[in-house]
């Protein structure tokens, strides 16, 4: 990371070099996290900068999609095209709520990745409590009907959940855990939790 000093007005200033990273499509609110960070880092705060680092770094086929911004007179070219690139590529609520119920599965994963995994793709307006839900209903039968019984908070459930797959065959733990459902229960299941999150 290079460090580069001068003095302006009397004052001496340090100046971070600024290293974005490529633009992430399917995960833009975390990306321009990142590259906010960098810009703190290096004490960058004027719009027009922000801009520049931006549409300096953004691969072409980006640039395309804020084009008429950076072409316009506007002030907030940054958060502009932030909220452009944002809008274009951010998953709908929809989506993500789909995601959270079919779309992530234990696989290989440990069952405290995996709740993990579910934490990162919901959002604040998912209850702990629905997220604990989804992730029991994706494991495997014999460590959710341990599971069940227990009191303890989420994840400590989940470094249980871990211990019990550390002792069993990996044959057992991996195998598809929804083979007991018919089509129409897992339709069922599918349809009470979309009713539950969207009345939050």
């Amino acid at each position: 990371m290079s460090i580069e000093g001068g003095k302006a007005d009397g004052t001496e200033l340090h100046k971070v070099s600024v290293k974005i990273p490529p633009f992430w499509i399917d995960k833009p609110e975390i990306w321009f996290y990142q590259v906010e960070a960098q810009f703190k880092i290096s004490g960058i705060t004027a719009e027009g900068t922000k801009f520049n680092y931006l549409i300096s770094q953004l691969d072409p086929k980006f640039v395309e999609h804020v084009w008429d911004i950076i072409r316009s007179d506007s002030q907030t070219k940054y958060t502009d095209s932030k909220t452009r690139l944002l809008n274009l590529f951010k998953e709908s609520k929809n989506a993500r709520i789909q995601r959270l119920i079919t779309g992530i599965v234990l696989d290989d994963l440990k069952p405290a990745q995996l709740l993990q995994k579910l934490r990162s793709v919901a959002t604040s307006d998912v209850s702990e409590n629905l997220i604990k839900t989804l992730w029991l209903g994706k494991l495997p039968d014999f460590i959710k009907n341990i599971l069940i019984v227990s009191k303890e908070d989420t994840d400590n459930l989940a470094i249980m959940a871990d211990k019990i797959c550390d002792m069993s065959p990996k044959t057992e733990i991996y195998s598809t855990s929804y083979e007991h459902n018919s089509s129409n229960e897992l339709l069922d299941r599918v349809k009470n939790l979309e009713q539950q999150i969207s009345a939050l």
